[in-house]
Parts: C-alpha cells; sequence; structure tokens
C-alpha cells in the first residue's frame, strides 16, 4: 500500500508537470549534469541526474526521476521529481521534492517540502526552515539540528506546499511569472487532487474501523446507539466520567505490581469501548441529520454508520481547506467527534458493552386526580325493593 501510494503521487505530479516540459523541450537539457570541484555553474534545467561539487549559482532542477546530490554549494532552489536528493553539502534556499525521498546530512538555509517519500536528517544535518512531508515520513538523527517546524502527513500543509511547488512552472512554461493559465490549472489540480487522495486514505481508514463493529457485533451498536437516543443526558455524563477517571485508574494500575499486567488489557478494553462507543454515536448522528433535513437516511447499519462518520470527519478535514468559515467547520467536527466518543463510552457502560438491550427508567405511575367537587358529594342511595308483609 505503501509504494502503491509513491507511484500514484509521482504518476499524479508528472502528469501535471509533463505538458509543461514539452512547453520547454529547447530549453531543457537531456544530459547528466556535474559541476566539478572548484567550477561555478549557473540555473541548470535537466531530465537526467545533478551532481554538484563546486557551486551552482542559481536553481537546480531535474524533472526526470534521476538523483541530485549536492557535495558542494546550491545557492538557489533545488527541484527534483521522483529522483532521490542527497545534501551531504549546501543548499541556500528550498528544496523541493516530489515522489523522491531528501536525504540532509548537510546544510539547508530554506524550506524542505517533499511529497510521498521521507525526509532524512542524518549527521550533524541542519535544516533553517520548516519541513512539510505530504504522505511520508520525517526522521531526524540524535545530532541533527532544525530550527524550523514540522508538519507530517498534515493537510493544512498543502498551503505552504503549493506556492514553492508552483516554482517549477518557471522552468518548464518558459516565464519567470505564471501566465499560462493551463500549466497553472493542471498543477493546481494535481495538488488537489493529491490532497483529496490523503483525505480519502483517512476516511477510508476511519470507516473501516467503525464498520468493524457494525459488521461483527450488530446488535451491540444498535442497543448502544438505542441507549444513546433514549437517554443523552445521562450517556453524556457516564461517558464523561470515564474519561476523567479513566487516566487515573490506569496510573494506579501502573504503580501497582499486581496491576501492572492489567494495563494492557484496561487500554485494549477502552479502545474497543470507544470505537464501539463511536459507531453507536455515528447511527444517532445520521439519524438527527436526516430527520432535521427532512430526507430518507441510510437502511443498513452499516449505511448509518459510514454515514454518520463521513459528516464529523468531513467537517474536520474539508474545513482545513476552505478559508475563513473552514476553522470553524473543522472545530464542529472535531467536537462531534469529541462528544460522539464521551456518549458512546457512556452508552456502552449502560449497555454492557452493547450486550444488553437499552432499557429506561420507570416512571412512578400517576394517580387519578379526583376533582374536589366529586369527592364531596355523598355516593348515590340505591332504592331497595319494599318489605314484603308477614
Amino acid at each position: 500500500m505503501k509504494n502503491l501510494k509513491r507511484q500514484l503521487m509521482f504518476v499524479l505530479a508528472l502528469a501535471c508537470f509533463a505538458g509543461a516540459a514539452e512547453a520547454r523541450r529547447n530549453e531543457l537539457r537531456h544530459e547528466d549534469i556535474f559541476v566539478a570541484k572548484g567550477a561555478t555553474s549557473g540555473d541548470v534545467v535537466t531530465d537526467k541526474s545533478i551532481t554538484v561539487d563546486g557551486v551552482l549559482d542559481g536553481d537546480a532542477v531535474s524533472v526526470g526521476g534521476a538523483s541530485v546530490t549536492v557535495n558542494g554549494e546550491i545557492t538557489g532552489d533545488l527541484i527534483s521529481l521522483g529522483g532521490t536528493v542527497n545534501v551531504p553539502g549546501s543548499v541556500k534556499s528550498d528544496i523541493i521534492s516530489i515522489g523522491g525521498p531528501v536525504n540532509v546530512s548537510g546544510k539547508v538555509g530554506g524550506d524542505i517540502t517533499d511529497i510521498g517519500a521521507k525526509v532524512e536528517l542524518s549527521g550533524t544535518g541542519q535544516v533553517d526552515g520548516d519541513i512539510s512531508s505530504l504522505g511520508g515520513t520525517v526522521v531526524k538523527g540524535e545530532k541533527s539540528v532544525h530550527k524550523g517546524q514540522t508538519q507530517n502527513f498534515d493537510v493544512r500543509a498543502l498551503r505552504t506546499t503549493l506556492p514553492r511547488v508552483l516554482k517549477i512552472l518557471r522552468y518548464t512554461s518558459g516565464h519567470e511569472n505564471i501566465d499560462n493559465p493551463w500549466l497553472a490549472g493542471g498543477l493546481i489540480g494535481g495538488l488537489v487532487g493529491l490532497g483529496l487522495f490523503l483525505i480519502f486514505s483517512v476516511l477510508v481508514t476511519g470507516v473501516i474501523l467503525l464498520l468493524l463493529p457494525a459488521v461483527f457485533f450488530p446488535k451491540n451498536v444498535e442497543n448502544a446507539a438505542a441507549a444513546i437516543s433514549g437517554d443523552i443526558w445521562r450517556a453524556c455524563g457516564i461517558g464523561a466520567l470515564i474519561m476523567v477517571c479513566l487516566f487515573p485508574g490506569l496510573l494506579v494500575l501502573v504503580v501497582s505490581v499486581m496491576g501492572i499486567p492489567l494495563v494492557p488489557f484496561a487500554l485494549i478494553l477502552a479502545a474497543a469501548a470507544a470505537v464501539l462507543g463511536l459507531s453507536a454515536f455515528s447511527v444517532v448522528l445520521q439519524q438527527r441529520f436526516f430527520e432535521g433535513i427532512k430526507k430518507a437516511g441510510p437502511v443498513t447499519l452499516y449505511g448509518k454508520v459510514a454515514t454518520g462518520y463521513a459528516i464529523m470527519a468531513g467537517l474536520l478535514f474539508f474545513g482545513k481547506l476552505i478559508p475563513f468559515i473552514g476553522g470553524i467547520l473543522s472545530l464542529i467536527g472535531a467536537m462531534l467527534m469529541a462528544f460522539g466518543v464521551m456518549m458512546g463510552l457512556g452508552s456502552v457502560w449502560m449497555t454492557k458493552m452493547g450486550s444488553r438491550a437499552y432499557v429506561p427508567a420507570q416512571q412512578p405511575a400517576a394517580q387519578p386526580v379526583v376533582p374536589p367537587a366529586a369527592a364531596a358529594q355523598p355516593a348515590p342511595q340505591q332504592d331497595l325493593p319494599p318489605a314484603k308483609p308477614e
């Protein structure tokens, strides 16, 4: 799955830039670039490998999937499409890599943006700017130095990634400023597609996790959902109490010799209860949602769980891509998930992990009220038959 993601990201990026590279065929070099030690070169754009032992005074761009190695110094940006980037030397500006890993054992004065691969700081490697890795990982050695911030697998990193990757169009459209709307639109569309692919991966993972209780324990999910619908405030209160007491309870187990072996089981039980409870809350959420819009919702339990989760996750993730009101939407989605877990834990407690049907509390039977006037009237006397003479 990991290799499939990387290949898909590479194909997506390659499709975005293929037409642009064709537009500047005459300026794109088709040979390996080597800057010898003591030599100086200007801007370089090639579809082969780049090796810099001297000084490259400008930007270095490799769009053919070949490796880029910097033993000397690059004063501008380093941009690579599909190849491995190794920096034992120095890059004074930014590094942008799509579909290939970045290894830094030297110094990078700007930011590092990598899509679909790993960013690794080894040895005494130093990065002064931020590191953004979409669909990859960031690994830092013990002696490495990173002065900026790290954004790993975060949709918000698209906001910083997009303007940096747009720099590639300077070398593929033939203009310093992007004035080709078709190329810019294709690149933006490709990055949006990449972001949607990452979001889709997260959504699918969450849906699969929440569908497990519905598949294997459907009755338990239905019982927990009925408890939330029947007494939502009681479920909320019990769930809040469980969340407050969970960590102190684990701490008590940790400090006890006999309780230490029980810690893993307690964590597994808490996780299973949270997943079951959130699955039940998803059923209730989608039911209230479709009642509010006066539409018919899903019929099957699987559809109800998936729809409820999609409402929460959609607000949480897509809100990060929408300006102005996106923050409010993300906050609403996060709050729904938090309350869903809390109410779910309460419902699971009320139904003994969903094994018992929810029975609402019995209300005392109301006594019939007799009007005062009716109570004051004497009981009517029955007419007795006349006595027979003896």
